[in-house]
């Protein structure tokens, strides 16, 4: 399970971001709060995170 991310702010796009970690950029799904909480791109922050199972997709959440 991915718990934590700290990372670069690559792109935002309501309500998607990508996050690079140590040269890898996932792409976090993120509630309005947290998405407008958020510093501007190419700032490091750090998000909590929940990894959804489903069917038909993996969704990785990231909350402030």
């Amino acid at each position: 399970m991915i718990g934590r991310l700290r990372g670069e702010i690559v792109y935002k796009r309501p309500p998607q971001l990508m996050l690079e970690v140590s040269g890898v950029g996932y792409e976090i799904e993120t509630p309005m709060s947290t998405f407008y909480a958020l510093p501007e791109v190419g700032v490091n922050v750090t998000l909590l995170t929940h990894l959804a199972i489903r069917d038909d997709s993996h969704v990785l959440y990231g909350f402030a």
